[in-house]
């Protein structure tokens, strides 16, 4: 027994250090790919903007429960990302009024969770355990639903030629990292229940990439 679960540690601390590495490269694709294009039409801004939420709220939710290192170095190498993607955004992507409000909103969105973030870390504001596991499921919440806006854009406009493909099949392989990790290192439950729907629908991403590249 204590073999085992011996093992299912060292299996959960290796697929957190794997994860830990591919996360450092995951929008790599993505972000050249909207340089290579000087366009982010084809990208949802409410996908980029949840999913910058979720990193803001991973933040605090990784520094507040003292989460291994690699978790929070990999959510400031994620906000680092997210912020270069919303330069280009504001470079290449705002062509219409709804563009620029909607830009504007997760900008200031951005703007609050930092300044949160500043508060907490210099004890300003102190919140409770629970508190934090809430802040930690807003994040899951974010992390299995920022695919949507992206799947819906995908099928109004029949195209995915905004969005890398390497981005999506990355992001399916750190969900099983993600979800190896949680279960089998015992975190908290916004860790373990949002690997698996994030896995469903970044496959519903990946389907729509290979449908609607077969459609041209």
């Amino acid at each position: 027994m204590f073999l085992c679960l011996k093992n299912l540690s060292n299996l959960g601390h290796l697929s957190l250090n794997i994860s830990t590495w591919v996360y450092l490269i995951w929008f790599i694709p993505q972000l050249y790919l909207n340089f290579k294009r000087h366009d982010t039409r084809g990208l949802s801004l409410h996908m980029h903007g949840i999913l910058s939420l979720g990193y803001l709220c991973d933040w605090c939710y990784g520094g507040g429960l003292a989460m291994p290192w690699q978790y929070r170095f990999v959510t400031l190498v994620g906000l680092i990302s997210l912020a270069i993607q919303h330069y280009q955004w504001g470079c290449y992507g705002l062509h219409t009024r709804w563009d620029r409000r909607a830009y504007l909103f997760w900008s200031f969105v951005f703007l609050i969770f930092i300044f949160i973030y500043v508060c907490l870390t210099l004890g300003f504001i102190k919140i409770s355990h629970v508190n934090y596991d809430r802040i930690g499921m807003v994040s899951n919440i974010c992390w299995f639903t920022y695919m949507l806006p992206q799947i819906i854009k995908n099928y109004v406009n029949h195209s995915t030629k905004g969005l890398s493909f390497y981005f999506v099949l990355i992001a399916l392989f750190l969900n099983l990292c993600d979800a190896t990790s949680a279960w089998t290192l015992g975190w908290d439950y916004p860790s373990k229940i949002g690997a698996g729907i994030a896995f469903f629908k970044n496959g519903i991403l990946l389907a729509q990439i290979f449908y609607f590249k077969n459609k041209i």
